[in-house]
């Protein structure tokens, strides 16, 4: 019979304590596993959402980078709005490559969810956006195709009651090309909202962004039923160099615009990602509790073991069984009950990704749309690797106090 398998052998006999134990590991490895996925994967997010944007600088109303970003990733309320002049005045700037005014707003569509009930209400963002610079700015936005899709277009600038609608969007309200999308919108400065009836001319392909979700409408007829005319809510600009001279260049030409920001998308990633990372401390810190409280698990089952065995470990040594041998031994099955634990672990945060994806996502609430948790198989290897280390480490003592057991007090120590 080899080590491992006598090792094995002796494990099972406690099964209890046995599954307890590696059950620690597990969770330990879980949340280290899923916090690893978390690094790997928010950045990524984040940057990936924000580059979906199109554009690398935003002029918008004086208020902090976090909210621009949340704003533009998932709309919001409260938006505040800058004067529509201001794309008049920055627009011919030499820097600038493309530019697109942007109004968003926020509507409320009554019965016309998918359960359809009379009561039923939720909420879509409506975006009114300039089509022809809208799409340079987003040239990889395209309409879908097939039953019910087919003859997608943009509308015209004049347009008054069509809008194009995102995948998501469409699918949720389950609208193709030609239906109509009730919207209850309550104008700026009024308290009775009107009820508007647009019609669908086009469905996008599914991009991963945040256009998605939202519904897209002329900029002019968005600011007239909004009761907003002359009003943006952001300006969207691409540079035709984008480095720090030439964003503080830009940033100092167009400040003295009164309740005028300038924000680049570097700085929103830099501010989500700030965001992002208390709670990413926050819960490494946990991993790190765990970590320890698994390691103090092992030792503590392992010594047990060791001293409920301490006659049969003499009369191995009785026998003739060496102190290298007693030692490899229960450094054995240290090490099966860590990695058993870390096999397990693994699984249950590669299964569990989705939903530690939607808890972050509900925990932080920053509008990305790509998944906050990216587990790889490279992630998988270190946290098994990591706990075999862990194991071989945390085996060292009970394996050292069970070889240097003296055959006879060992023998005695049990009577």
């Amino acid at each position: 019979m080899t080590f491992t398998a006598f090792a094995w052998k002796n494990l099972v006999r406690r099964p209890v304590r046995t599954a307890l134990t590696a059950g620690g590991v597990a969770l330990a490895v879980a949340v280290s596993v899923s916090l690893g996925g978390f690094n790997l994967g928010y950045k990524r997010a984040i940057a990936g959402s924000i580059e979906q944007l199109g554009f690398q600088v935003m002029v918008m109303a004086k208020g902090c980078p976090y909210e621009a970003a949340t704003m533009m990733l998932k709309g919001g309320t409260g938006l505040l709005y800058l004067p529509e002049d201001a794309h008049a005045k920055i627009k011919n700037d030499p820097d600038i490559e493309a530019i697109t005014p942007i109004f968003i707003g926020i509507a409320e569509k009554q019965g016309s969810s998918i359960d359809d009930a009379p009561s039923a209400a939720s909420w879509t963002i409506l975006s009114g956006v300039d089509e022809v610079s809208f799409r340079v700015m987003k040239p990889w936005l395209t309409f879908k195709q097939g039953p019910g899709y087919d003859g997608g277009r943009w509308f015209s600038a004049d347009a008054t009651n069509e809008v194009v609608m995102g995948f998501e969007a469409a699918e949720y309200e389950q609208r193709k090309v030609g239906d109509v999308l009730y919207a209850s919108i309550t104008p700026n400065g009024k308290t009775v909202p009107v009820m508007h009836a647009f019609r669908v001319i086009g469905v996008l392909e599914r991009s991963g962004s945040q256009d998605d979700g939202t519904v897209f409408l002329p900029l002019k007829t968005a600011q007239q039923i909004f009761g907003r005319e002359g009003q943006l809510t952001i300006i969207g600009i691409k540079l035709r160099e984008f480095n720090g001279i030439r964003m503080r260049e830009f940033e100092g030409r167009w400040m003295s615009i009164p309740e005028v920001q300038v924000v680049s998308l570097e700085q929103v990633k830099g501010a989500l990602v700030s965001l992002v990372g208390t709670a990413q401390t926050m819960v490494a810190a946990v991993a790190v509790i765990a970590v320890i409280v698994a390691v103090i698990g092992v030792i503590n089952a392992i010594l047990m073991s060791v001293y409920e065995r301490m006659g049969e470990i003499g009369i191995m040594k009785a026998v003739g069984a060496t102190r290298i041998q007693i030692f490899r031994l229960i450094w054995t099955e240290t090490l099966l009950i860590c990695l058993a634990g870390a096999v397990v672990g693994c699984l249950l945060a590669a299964m569990g990704a989705g939903a530690t994806d939607a808890a972050l996502r509900h925990l932080l609430n920053i509008g990305v749309t790509q998944g906050l948790v990216r587990i790889t198989p490279g992630l998988l290897g270190a946290a098994v690797s990591g706990s075999v280390m862990l194991g071989l480490l945390a085996g060292i003592w009970p394996a050292r106090r069970a070889a240097e057991l003296h055959p006879v007090e060992a023998i005695r120590a049990n009577e």
